[in-house]
């Protein structure tokens, strides 16, 4: 598994020269240069002891049967969106890409004063990751190659986990193609999420552990505990999956205590790229290691029955999405009205963040799970297995199959159900569902249907259910969706379906250059700008062009910007949010204070949130 542990290896680089070059206040595109020499000279060396082997006749014959032919298809459907598109996910225009722009143009990492507190308190492996990209090119839109380069590494491991755990060769293969374009892998794919990275890490660590128990290997241990402490780093939701990755491994670690040095050299490197140092900091700049003392976030749920019954909703509603669902808004009322009171009344007491409104028209990155095609196959397999089969059969199957590990990873997921109170479950779940879902394919049910050409055919619909989310997708439509939806609701007028989509499409297409109009007033020597709005605000348009501007966050502290106003010399507000800073009207408040309006336009950052005031003003000289 050469390209695994080279993945790996170039992860923990980046994320250790990137925590060394902050501590050293290095944290620049010059410093990066340096600091990656060593790292690309090593990496020739390993291309040079480990060739790519690369045939194109055996790469026709592995892509020639319908599963492996359609996840070509897939795949490259997916790179065209991902270079074709700037990126969109909300979360990382929102806190994420700001934060390492924020830490480039400080050449370190800082506590960042923003009423944003994700920007600090976040996991930041996958953007230790990114920086180098980030930093040397001034630019976003290579950094989908991350992830995409992550979701090419999916079927190879997941073929090497189920045969490790004792799955038939035709189970094996078959999911090897269908498990990675369930909808919540493919749209993060060609985008910038860092869940699918998690879901990448632990398939590494898992199927490194298992190859470790047999080789005794040091190379097989160091990459196993490698890509379980990088999995911590870059999201803590993730560390119960920490718990089967080390039950993996658990069997070779005798090994390390023959190389004493080794050891201890792994284990340095593994805490430099694991949640302690985040963890650390968050204790010492938060008073604790969550970063979230008062749980302003409300992610954490005190009650776990109102966050297993919450979460297992959320992952229900998503799991069972379809590619297409046109009435969602309709649908999602629907279902909250059947809601048992007794139900409502203790998720909303205990669960504040729950609400079943997360089904869209499409599939999003930003909280899409399985998927409709991959639960029928699943459900298909079940009921071809039976319940008695499910009961008797698989018992001692299971037993000898390495069942502490699947135990372990089933322990680590029922923590996650009854401890976090998010409403993007589905998505968080991503880097779970691999290891939990291994059971039900280990079931004889499985083999059974896939023998079947029924099974086949379901398995090969399945994976094409992601063509219409891929062609359609608002952030990377594959299809001139935003002015065929223009053309349809002039000559439809009054259709809301038409008005919706035009909507969307258009919101996607402006999402990661949201303010350019408010932008485009800037001078070109405007060096610093202050920006006022809420904490699910992007203000990644205004660091344009990257390297040059900088934006500080007045709201943080808003009674010293109210007493000292002019150490701002540009501002942009968003209207909705400036009676939390002032009791004053904005423009009331520029006059007295001799700041001049220069642009004030209505923007649409989410579709329903409709249309909001931003503007522009100058301090006056």
């Amino acid at each position: 598994m050469p390209a695994a542990a080279f993945w790996i290896l170039c992860w923990a680089y980046c994320n250790c020269a990137g925590w060394m070059l902050a501590a050293l206040h290095q944290l620049t595109a010059a410093g990066y240069a340096v600091a990656l020499l060593p790292g690309a000279g090593l990496a020739l060396l390993w291309l040079i002891k480990n060739p790519p082997a690369f045939s194109p006749p055996k790469f026709c014959r592995r892509f020639r049967r319908p599963l492996p032919a359609v996840f070509l298809v897939l795949g490259l459907l997916i790179f065209l969106g991902g270079a074709w598109y700037a990126p969109a996910n909300y979360d990382a225009l929102t806190y994420r890409l700001p934060r390492m722009l924020n830490w480039l143009a400080a050449g370190q990492w800082f506590w960042i004063p923003a009423i944003n507190d994700r920007m600090n308190y976040s996991g930041t492996g996958w953007e230790w990751t990114a920086m180098p990209l980030l930093a040397l090119t001034h630019s976003d839109r290579a950094l989908f190659l991350i992830n995409f380069s992550g979701f090419l590494l999916l079927p190879g491991l997941l073929f090497s986990l189920l045969r490790q755990f004792g799955a038939g060769g035709r189970v094996a293969w078959t999911w090897m193609w269908i498990l990675p374009v369930a909808y919540g892998y493919a749209t993060q794919a060609g985008s910038i999420g860092n869940d699918l990275a998690g879901a990448v890490l632990v398939l590494l660590s898992v199927c490194f552990g298992l190859r470790a128990r047999r080789s005794q290997r040091l190379a097989d241990i160091w990459c196993s505990l490698l890509a379980a402490a990088l999995l911590t780093g870059v999201k803590f939701s993730n560390i119960p999956l920490a718990l089967p990755c080390l039950v993996a491994v658990w069997p070779a670690l005798g090994q390390l205590r023959k190389h004493p040095l080794n050891g201890l050299l792994l284990t340095v490197v593994a805490v430099v790229i694991s949640a302690v140092p985040l963890m650390a900091l968050n204790q010492l700049h938060a008073g604790s290691w969550t970063g979230d003392p008062n749980d302003q976030s409300r992610m954490r749920v005190q009650n776990p029955a109102a966050a297993l019954l919450g979460n297992s909703l959320l992952v229900t509603e998503q799991t069972f999405l379809p590619p297409v669902l046109p009435n969602a808004r309709r649908l999602n009322t629907l279902i909250n009205r059947k809601l048992p009171d007794s139900w409502s009344k203790l998720l909303q007491r205990d669960f504040p963040r729950f609400y079943l409104s997360n089904l869209n028209e499409l599939p999003s990155e930003e909280g899409a799970g399985l998927g409709l095609g991959v639960a029928l196959l699943l459900l298909a397999g079940l009921v071809s297995t039976g319940w008695r089969g499910v009961c008797q059969g698989a018992g001692p199957r299971l037993h000898c199959r390495l069942p502490w590990v699947l135990l372990a990873a089933w322990v680590a997921g029922f923590v996650y159900l009854c401890k976090m109170g998010s409403e993007a479950a589905p998505r968080l779940l991503l880097p779970y569902y691999p290891l939990l879902l291994v059971p039900l394919l280990l079931l004889p049910g499985q083999s059974r249907l896939l023998q079947h050409w029924a099974g086949r055919l379901l398995a090969l619909l399945a994976a094409l259910s992601l063509l219409p989310v891929l062609v359609l997708s608002p952030a990377r439509p594959l299809w001139p969706g935003r002015s065929i939806c223009e053309k349809l609701t002039k000559k439809f007028p009054g259709q809301p379906v038409f008005e919706r989509m035009g909507s969307v499409y258009s919101a996607y297409a402006h999402r990661n250059d949201l303010l350019a109009p408010l932008r485009a007033s800037l001078p070109v020597d405007a060096r610093q700008i202050g920006f006022i709005a809420g904490a699910n605000d992007t203000d990644y348009s205004l660091w344009r062009p990257f390297g040059k501007r900088q934006v500080i966050y007045p709201a943080y502290d808003a009674r010293h910007f109210l007493v000292h106003p002019r150490e701002v010399g540009w501002l942009v507000v968003k209207e909705r949010e400036w009676p939390s800073i002032c009791s004053l009207p904005l423009a009331g408040w520029a006059q007295a204070n001799h700041f001049q309006i220069v642009a004030s336009i209505e923007i649409v950052e989410l579709v329903s949130w409709g249309g909001e005031r931003w503007t522009l003003l100058q301090r006056e000289n």
